[in-house]
């Protein structure tokens, strides 16, 4: 993913609307990127600072909340692939038991 790519993946990162694809390029790229990081946390530190502010709840560190969101969102891909596998395990060993089933149906013959 190139700087450009990820810079205007910025705002829809922020607002959780990445696919998984898009989202793994994208923090691969943040975290590989400082220039991308640094654009990344100034327009995640002016969004959560006007959500608080509407909301008005107390402050927090913006690089913190930053770090936590990073984080979750690592997790989620980590969560589906994982769920991916099982996903692909169970259908094989469906597949398994269904030839299995079969064969010795036509032994019965």
């Amino acid at each position: 993913m190139t700087c450009k790519e990820a810079e205007q993946l910025v705002m829809p990162y922020i607002n959780k609307e990445l696919d998984d694809k898009e989202l793994r390029a994208f923090l691969s790229h943040i975290h590989g990127c400082q220039a991308c990081y640094e654009e990344l946390e100034i327009y995640y530190t002016i969004y959560a600072g006007l959500a608080q502010l509407e909301e008005g709840t107390e402050e927090q560190n913006m690089h913190n909340l930053l770090e936590e969101s990073l984080r979750a969102s690592e997790m989620r891909i980590r969560g589906r692939k994982i769920l991916n596998v099982y996903y692909i395990f169970s259908q094989i060993l469906a597949m398994l038991a269904l030839t299995a089933i079969m064969i010795m149906e036509i032994l019965k013959l």
